[in-house]
């Protein structure tokens, strides 16, 4: 009966792990969507368009949305 015990733990621990392993990467996935969103609405609104609209762009496709904006060309 011991023997089950030790012989499951480190798989439990590997589960673990694991499991926090996923939280960080979602949680990293949320920080970077979070500052594409802020630099999107920056260089947005010095473009002069809305700050609003290409920060919720953003926030939802990341790197896409950041190629536009830098592509986009000025308000005139």
């Amino acid at each position: 009966m011991l023997h089950h015990h030790l012989l499951a733990a480190p798989e439990q621990h590997l589960q673990a792990a694991g499991f926090i392993l996923r939280g960080i990467r979602g949680v990293l996935a949320v920080i970077g969507s979070v500052i594409a969103g802020v630099i999107c609405a920056f260089v947005a609104k010095s473009k002069g368009y809305s700050a609003v609209l290409f920060g919720i762009l953003g926030l939802i496709f990341s790197i896409i949305t950041l190629i536009v904006v830098l592509v986009i060309p000025r308000k005139r």
